[in-house]
């Protein structure tokens, strides 16, 4: 008998092999409580908590009409002929018109589906870094991950971006099962799952950055790369050929027009409610409203320095080998803060597409750092504790729903036939006729009531165009409501 193959080392083998699937267990115990606690975190006091956000009326508005008539739009304004919202791709509205089918219309239920699809995303994720770095080091970072306070926040509401969360996240794994076993095969099926991924939203392109990059990292299986941007490349058109065909119908250009008033509020030409125009009012948000997520702010900040640093390395070095341990969840980071960083848009969910790439590469970079156990299980346990304090001071410790308050008000207190003029989160809400105060023309000399939203960075009146101010010269505040986005007023306006 060879000594490769003595019965002792055999026995150690073996025992080896068993500990190792002990080991791997005892993660995926522990993972799933974790995740059971984090679900527990996101689905209590659901409905109301934290208070219905800007977009989640407009959302389940679209959805509903294309359930109930088979059309992509939202509440028509006054004196407006019909068209579709295509600002957004229509598949989320898609998905969401499906699973009302299934549960019923309400912004409740659409925030159910939002959860579901952040737990499956967290769910891949948490498979990524294991094929990545192995269950314990996957654990040690899932962990702060499903607890952060901002994540807690943001995937509790219906944005769409929690299903396209997860579209990234499979694509990612997939892209990592790939390099580990190239085959034609797994390049492709990463490929077709990331251009989707980029025609569900025009935001997920930045996945695209990320293969580009790292591939440029790992400088190996060329060809197959180039099949898999040839395979996204096909998948994004298809989607957008379909997108076209089935919702801008009658000859118009609504897609395109739709299209480039996103493309200009992305490049900050054009201003909307979700532009940031400096970055003093970006640090104003932060300070004047979101302060009670400073924990994931300071890992955020903690993560670009450290970043930086290794992106300095790789500079002075003239080699990429300081992030080749780590190439795609560092080329996934770095990707996601260049593309979002030049954005003029600074929405809530988009800070959660970056967030998640970076707690991803901080936290398994830290397997690297000489800590003890006990050390790394503290700095652990701060996070999630911080994080839980910060989902605590959020949601448990605010009960307001202004956009609920105004709907309530609007079905009972001004008469259906009135027409009102409101922001498009509000008018999407009320049964009202309404027309937006961008373009107040239409109701200008029927108007008799005006709904403004003020927000820490921007009110309705610096958005209204010059008609908007003559006609609110003369108004009355009728009604208030104070919460932690801004205040819905009322007005009743004199003629």
């Amino acid at each position: 008998m060879t000594a490769a193959t003595t019965p002792v080392q055999t026995e150690g083998r073996h025992a080896s092999a068993v500990e190792g699937g002990d080991r791997r267990w005892a993660c995926a115990i522990a993972f799933t409580a974790v995740l059971a606690a984090g679900a527990l975190a996101r689905f209590w006091s659901l409905s109301s908590r934290p208070g219905w956000q800007y977009d989640e009326g407009v959302y389940t508005g679209v959805a509903a009409n294309l359930l109930q008539h088979g059309t992509a739009n939202e509440h028509i304004t006054y004196g407006s002929p019909w068209a579709p919202d295509l600002y957004q791709p229509p598949f989320y509205f898609i998905v969401l018109a499906r699973w009302f089918s299934l549960t019923g219309v309400s912004i409740y239920h659409a925030r159910v589906l939002g959860v579901l699809c952040a737990l499956a995303a967290l769910t891949l994720l948490w498979r990524l870094l294991i094929r990545v770095h192995g269950p314990v080091v996957a654990l040690y970072a899932v962990v702060p991950i499903v607890l952060d306070g901002w994540l807690l926040y943001v995937q509790r509401i219906s944005y769409m971006e929690n299903l396209l969360l997860l579209l990234v996240v499979a694509g990612m794994l997939l892209y990592q099962r790939a390099l580990d076993t190239p085959s034609w095969w797994r390049f492709v099926a990463a490929g077709v799952v990331l251009g989707f991924a980029a025609a569900f939203k025009y935001t997920g392109v930045y996945v695209i950055g990320a293969v580009l990059l790292c591939w440029l990292i790992t400088q190996r299986a060329h060809l197959k790369h180039l099949a898999l941007l040839g395979c996204a490349l096909a998948a994004f058109s298809a989607a957008i050929l379909y997108e076209v065909i089935a919702f801008d119908t009658g000859g118009h250009n609504w897609w395109w027009q739709d299209t480039m008033v996103q493309v200009r509020r992305v490049f900050g030409v054009q201003q909307s409610g979700g532009t940031l125009t400096s970055p003093s009012a970006a640090l104003h948000l932060l300070l004047s409203q979101y302060d009670v997520f400073a924990p994931s702010f300071l890992i955020a900040l903690v993560t670009l320095v450290l970043a930086l640093r290794r992106l300095w390395r790789c500079y002075q070095d003239r080699d990429w080998r300081p992030v080749t341990g780590n190439a795609l969840l560092w080329s996934w980071m770095a990707s996601a803060i260049v593309i979002f960083g030049f954005s003029s848009l600074r929405y809530p969910q988009y800070f959660a597409l970056i967030l998640v790439p970076m707690y991803a590469w901080f936290w398994t970079e830290t397997r690297n750092w000489r800590l003890r156990p006990l050390s790394r299980n503290v700095l652990v346990g701060v996070a999630c504790l911080a994080g839980i304090a910060s989902f605590c001071g959020r949601v448990v410790g605010y009960d307001d729903n202004v956009f609920a308050d105004v709907q309530q008000y609007a079905a009972t207190s001004i008469p259906a036939h009135a027409v009102v003029i409101a922001d498009e989160a509000i008018g999407d809400l009320i049964s009202q006729p309404y027309c937006r105060e961008q373009d107040t023309v239409p109701c200008e000399d029927v108007a008799s009531y005006a709904i403004t939203w003020d927000t820490y960075l921007q009110s309705t009146r610096e958005l209204g165009d010059a008609s908007y101010g003559k006609i609110m010269a003369g108004a009355v505040r009728v009604r208030s409501w104070t919460g932690f986005n801004g205040t819905v007023t009322v007005w009743r306006i004199r003629r």
